[in-house]
């Protein structure tokens, strides 16, 4: 009689007795940081570009302004940017969110004002 083995989804199954083990290891959180307004900065240019540091690997990149949608991101460099155009003068809020193979995670936000 032959020996049945209980098959799972997502495992790599060999040809050898051992137990299966999973395909991939599962991923950790990817960190997101805003490099660049820093926190309480003073824009005063009539546009700017927002500078995100994140975990390498990163699949997109978005910004959140003032709680707003959210809005792709480019890479270049090792970072993430945005360019902004268009604002309001005031207190703003800015957020970014990252996404590696399925997770998520966001920046903290940061407060800047623009003259």
């Amino acid at each position: 009689m032959a020996k049945r083995t209980k098959v799972l989804a997502g495992m790599d199954h060999g040809s050898t007795d051992k137990p299966a083990v999973p395909s991939r290891a599962l991923q950790s959180r990817p960190a997101v940081r805003v490099e660049c307004p820093s926190e309480g900065d003073v824009i005063a240019l009539p546009s700017y570009t927002f500078k995100i540091a994140a975990t390498s690997g990163i699949e997109a990149m978005e910004v959140s302004i003032d709680q707003g949608d959210w809005m792709p991101c480019r890479e270049a460099l090792g970072f993430w940017w945005y360019d902004w155009s268009g604002f309001d003068k005031g207190e703003h809020e800015l957020a970014a969110r990252s996404r590696l193979g399925g997770v998520s995670a966001n920046s903290g936000p940061r407060l800047f004002t623009v003259n």
